[in-house]
């Protein structure tokens, strides 16, 4: 685990500290107490879980900053500005990289100070690299300027993720996957035609041999009646 990552970030956890204590005796506030804007995040959370990129995107204002952890595994790692730079970077990469993917909250914490929702919970889903499910703790601190959000950081361990499919690899699968099938109905079709041939080769044979049978038959015939027609001369 990098430095980076290791703890799922310092301001993370000081950001989590002063949400518990905002409701006394280190409690975790639930969704409900935190207010609309804890069921905001949520309900963009399950929008991208569903696949509903828009309404996951229309939580956030036009200049929204986006935050995420650095590292090849993580996808749209790194930092992008704007809803567009986030769907090229952040949805893009997910969209190729994994089968099912998404983000479970197990809370949600306030810290009205700061106009921010803190989600803890974990990164699941599976990936096409790899194999098995991922199930990797995270943070994610989401800050509003009204009822946009304004900024989104990240904080989770990169290395537990299975990899990102970059274009060009997703155009190499494609291009295999054309050529595979092309090898298969090529085989299929060279497979109908050495039949066809077989049977006609077949029925030939059967016919020839059929002829053949039936001259000597008939030879046998023209025998058998010279040999009468000499006896009784």
């Amino acid at each position: 685990m990098s430095d980076e990552s290791s703890g799922l970030g310092q301001r993370a956890k000081s950001l989590v500290e002063q949400a518990k204590q905002s409701v006394g005796a280190g409690e975790t506030p639930l969704a409900t107490k935190v207010g609309g804007r804890a069921e905001a995040v949520e309900e963009a959370l399950k929008a991208f879980g569903q696949g509903d990129v828009d309404r996951f995107l229309q939580a956030f204002s036009d200049d929204v900053t986006w935050s995420g952890p650095k590292g090849e595994n993580f996808p749209g790692a790194g930092n992008h500005d704007g809803r567009d730079a986030i769907r090229e970077a952040f949805v893009r990469d997910v969209e190729r990289s994994f089968a099912s993917f998404g983000f479970r909250p197990d809370h949600f914490l306030g810290a009205p100070d700061e106009d921010i929702v803190v989600a803890v919970g974990a990164f699941t889903g599976e990936g096409v690299k790899g194999e098995g499910q991922l199930d990797a703790p995270a943070v994610q601190v989401w800050e509003f300027d009204g009822d946009e959000v304004v900024a989104v950081d990240i904080y989770t361990d990169s290395a537990a993720f299975p990899g990102v499919v970059t274009e060009e690899e997703q155009k190499e699968r494609e291009q295999e996957q054309e050529e595979g099938e092309g090898d298969g109905e090529g085989k299929g079709d060279a497979e109908d035609h050495d039949d066809g041939g077989a049977e006609a080769k077949g029925d030939g044979d059967g016919k020839r041999d059929a002829e053949a049978e039936g001259d000597a038959d008939g030879e046998g015939e023209r025998r058998d009646d010279d040999s009468r027609g000499g006896d009784g001369g």
